[in-house]
């Protein structure tokens, strides 16, 4: 029995499958199979009910699972003591959300690299409830998203940075505000799969503005794509370089005072890669510093 199969068997329990696990994982989907078979075979009982498809943890494998996480925490207790004794070392495992601070991370990590070589980090992109999920079991260390809408239970999320939402336009358009360009161009939605779509419905909402919706899409590109030829309008969070510089777009505040999203790391307490925890948060500060992002005073919220 060895501490990858271990991860793997608690990796479909987490994720539902084994390909999901694989994906989690960066494995091969025979590769996690393999695992979980030479577990079976160490243990000689199936883990695995194969009569689901996806196969799913039976009772022995749900039984096993439970006692595996303890197992995982402490294997993690123990690298994380013996590494960090000289230096900040090891793996970080960090989400994000694709729409977030998409120039400010990679900036973070190459100071991170040059500043403690011996930190690798791992990123996982995906929808902030599902990260929200893999922070909570541990199958994550830190998560960089925007402020989450309700209670995270025991989760922290620390404020670093602010992000302007705006409304882009076709280049020429001539409405003079946000609430004019609303009015006179189709309304091209950004993801409502993002929390910051509700963000947006919201205001709008408050102010009476009812957009005529023609279509949405989940990706700011995309949209901007489709804005540059015509199509219509949209609101999304403002990117570094902004959209209007690389798509040639009309950009203008939504709203007065403008309105922000607010950008922070999520951690569960007790991690024993604090340290690495601590270093990854200052170096996402410092690169909001030096990007046309906002800087926002450091506040954290904490579930109860």
């Amino acid at each position: 029995m060895s501490i990858r199969e271990l991860e793997s068997l608690v990796a479909i329990a987490d994720s539902g499958s084994i390909t999901a696990a694989a994906e989690r994982l960066f494995l091969s989907v025979p590769a996690v199979s393999a695992q979980i078979a030479s577990l079976e075979a160490a243990l000689g009982t199936p883990m695995l009910d194969r009569r689901y498809k996806p196969a799913r943890l039976n009772p022995a494998g749900t039984l096993l699972c439970e006692r595996a996480r303890a197992v995982l925490n402490s294997y993690r207790q123990f690298y994380e003591t013996v590494a960090n004794t000289a230096d900040l070392a090891g793996v970080l495992a960090v989400g994000a959300s694709p729409t977030v601070l998409t120039t400010v991370i990679p900036k973070t990590l190459v100071a991170l690299r040059s500043a403690h070589p011996r930190i690798q980090i791992r990123m996982q992109y995906g929808r902030a409830w599902n990260l929200l999920k893999d922070l909570q079991h541990g199958q994550i260390d830190a998560l960089i998203i925007s402020q989450p809408p309700v209670s995270m239970g025991n989760t922290q999320w620390t404020q670093f940075a602010q992000e302007p939402v705006t409304v882009i336009a076709p280049p020429g358009a001539k409405g003079r505000n946000d609430e004019s360009l609303l009015a006179e161009y189709p309304y091209i939605r950004f993801g409502q799969r993002f929390w910051v779509a509700d963000t947006i419905a919201a205001h709008l909402a408050e102010r009476g503005i009812v957009p005529q919706q023609i279509m949405q899409a989940d990706s700011r590109e995309a949209i901007a794509l489709m804005v540059r030829h015509g199509l219509g309008v949209s609101i999304v969070p403002e990117s570094d370089p902004p959209l209007s510089k690389l798509y040639g777009l009309r950009e203008v505040a939504l709203g007065k005072p403008p309105l922000t999203r607010n950008i922070g790391l999520a951690q569960t307490p007790g991690n024993p890669k604090q340290a690495l925890i601590d270093a990854l948060l200052h170096g996402l500060t410092e690169a909001t510093v030096s990007s046309r992002m906002k800087p926002a005073p450091s506040r954290s919220l904490g579930g109860t």
